[in-house]
């Protein structure tokens, strides 16, 4: 069952789900709630890639992200107002991470777990701002990870704070989960994780 806009305010009432800092009134559509994007940018060193006959090969069977991220991403440089533009695809194909402003934290005990998924105004431009992985497990406790990457033919200035970058949609599980949550991006404050 997905929460309404009314069901994710009593949820947040009821001390369920903490989303940090918390919403305004504006934020929320009829089942979603509008995120802003943080102030934090990574991108894929584009470096290594560019020698000529340069392969370098993931076995995504055993690569552990963390250790493909410490070795591959960078610290995207941001503008004088810490905005970033990012380029359109035929620019730049590769996805940058970014994360929201928010922290959020389906409680234990709670039976909510949540999708973060685009914003239509936004996709309609072109960008895709969470690629294949939009669930967010019960129990989680972040900022969310966005895979950013612009599709479309015009450059897009990303404003921190200011730009409502996508919507988290709330679900209610049909009972607690048997176990914890087990992922390297619990409590992470970095798009990389940890």
């Amino acid at each position: 069952m997905i929460l309404s806009d009314a069901g994710i305010q009593r949820a947040i009432e009821d001390g369920l789900l903490e989303i940090s800092p918390i919403p305004k009134e504006d934020q929320y559509t009829t089942s979603a709630v509008d995120l802003f994007l943080g102030g934090f940018f990574q991108g894929w060193d584009e470096t290594p890639f560019r020698v000529p006959g340069t392969r370098i090969e993931l076995n995504l069977a055993e690569q552990k992200f963390q250790a493909t991220a410490a070795g591959f991403l960078r610290d995207l440089p941001l503008d004088k107002d810490g905005s970033f533009v990012l380029a359109p695809y035929s620019k730049s194909p590769l996805p940058i991470l970014a994360m929201t402003k928010e922290r959020v934290h389906l409680k234990p005990g709670s039976r909510l777990a949540a999708r973060v998924e685009g914003r239509s105004s936004l996709a309609r431009l072109g960008l895709m701002v969470h690629l294949t992985a939009p669930t967010i497990h019960a129990n989680f406790n972040a900022p969310i990870t966005l895979e950013i990457i612009n599709h479309g033919p015009f450059y897009l200035r990303l404003v921190p704070g200011t730009t409502r970058i996508c919507q988290l949609i709330v679900e209610k599980l049909d009972s607690d989960p048997a176990g914890d949550i087990k992922t390297e991006f619990q409590h992470q404050t970095k798009p990389a994780g940890k």
